[in-house]
């Protein structure tokens, strides 16, 4: 960030929105911004960003995140399901054999 504020592209990437959507909100004053004179033309300059868009993009972004970590947790349940179903056979196949070792030892 400028000491003149962000510039739209700065903006878009800090409040989660598009580039189309911050001049949208300049233009309609949800955003406030100042022109100033750029390398190609004006530019805006934008001090502040109103509190209710950070806000929004975070609670965007929670149910998307939650859903991924759901996604994950079922995975590596699943993945568990099956580790442990494999450890199990295993396990009865060694109590076989181990059934079969002694029955053979006693008279």
């Amino acid at each position: 960030m400028t000491n003149q504020g962000l510039t739209i592209a700065q903006a878009a990437r800090t409040t989660g929105l598009s580039t189309r959507t911050i001049r949208r909100y300049i233009k309609t004053g949800r955003i406030s911004a100042q022109v100033i004179p750029g390398g190609h033309g004006k530019e805006f300059r934008i001090a502040t960003i109103p509190e209710e868009l950070t806000k929004q993009r975070i609670t965007d972004k929670q149910p998307i995140q939650t859903i991924d970590i759901i996604r994950e947790l079922q995975n590596k349940n699943l993945q568990l399901a099956v580790e442990l179903g494999a450890a199990t056979e295993r396990i009865r196949s060694l109590e076989n054999q181990v059934k079969l070792l002694t029955a053979g030892k006693q008279p």
